[in-house]
């Protein structure tokens, strides 16, 4: 079975969980295949324990989404040692790292609706 894990950083702000877990919803709807989500650090669930439960739940292709904007030490570095530590885990799993959001045209969208949207004064 084929399983999707995004990948977030992790933060304190529970805004910023809420957050995540509507982007999670969101593309939950998107794609046909189960979807999960965890952190890097900071907060639970982590990416071990997150793909301990893919795992027992019989996923064995793990296509993992990186939700950072860019190619950072935490993507070209941390995110794969993790991954290599659990694929040395599970002999069975494959894991493969999709690229971060990087350059995108709906980015620039995005900013635009922002900065027309609701300001906050400094």
């Amino acid at each position: 079975m084929k399983g999707i894990l995004v990948v977030g950083h992790g933060s304190r702000s529970k805004e910023a969980f809420e957050v995540f877990n509507r982007v999670l919803d969101n593309f939950r709807l998107k794609v046909e295949e189960n979807v999960e989500g965890c952190f890097m650090e900071l907060c639970p669930p982590n990416i071990p324990d997150t793909i301990d439960v893919m795992y027992k739940n019989g996923t064995r292709d793990i296509v993992v989404v990186p939700y950072f904007l860019f190619s950072g030490i935490h993507i070209k570095e941390d995110v794969p040692g993790i991954l290599k530590e659990i694929k040395a885990k599970y002999g069975d799993l494959k894991i493969t790292l999709a690229r971060p959001i990087g350059y995108n045209n709906i980015i620039a969208d995005i900013l635009k609706e922002n900065a027309e949207g609701e300001l906050t004064c400094i």
